[in-house]
């Protein structure tokens, strides 16, 4: 059974915050805040830190979101929560509708399994928004 640790190392659709996409919610011992269900599964939420577990209705983790408290790093170079948008060494796309940044290959397309929320600006007019919180998702899961 995975268990929380607020300085594991994201990995781009694989693991973040000690937990690993594709896990079974068994024995849900820990600092469980609540757990809410929903027409496709149900979401635990962390208090302290700020950490969502997204689950399918079999009970497959799915995706993982980590916010304020979560110490790891969460890309190359010691990037973690409150670090700037614009120390990420990786280009970015901008999702302006949910102000969220993707990752993006040398084509510009996104690079699916991972995802920072921060201001909402392009990098340019804001590279110093923090980072605020990021996702680790895998939906083929689902």
């Amino acid at each position: 059974m995975a268990h929380l640790d607020i300085h594991a190392k994201a990995e781009i659709g694989k693991s973040l915050a000690g937990f690993t996409l594709g896990d079974l919610a068994l024995d849900n011992t820990g600092v469980l805040f609540f757990e809410i269900p929903n027409n496709n599964g149900y979401t635990i939420y962390f208090l302290e830190p700020k950490i969502e577990l997204g689950f399918t209705e079999k009970g497959t983790l799915c995706d993982i979101s980590a916010g304020a408290g979560y110490k790891g790093d969460i890309f190359e170079g010691n990037i973690k929560i409150g670090s700037y948008i614009g120390d990420i060494d990786h280009a970015l796309v901008l999702d302006d509708a949910e102000d969220i940044y993707y990752l993006a290959d040398n084509e510009g397309q996104i690079i699916e399994g991972m995802y920072s929320v921060a201001s909402g600006l392009e990098l340019e007019e804001d590279p110093d928004s923090i980072i605020e919180e990021v996702r680790i998702y895998n939906y083929n899961l689902i």
